[in-house]
């Protein structure tokens, strides 16, 4: 978890986006096609 939340941290502070599932919460990679945690693929994503 703590990794996780890193990992957006680092994100956040470059300027980019953060991809999310809507069913999950999961941080998804944007090379990730879906979910890696429940295989959904209704990923939102918010842009800094």
């Amino acid at each position: 978890m703590f990794e996780a939340l890193k990992r957006v941290v680092r994100r956040q502070t470059r300027g980019g986006a953060i991809r999310e599932c809507r069913r999950c919460g999961t941080t998804v990679e944007p090379a990730d096609g879906g979910c890696p945690a429940c295989e959904s693929t209704d990923i939102v994503q918010y842009d800094f």
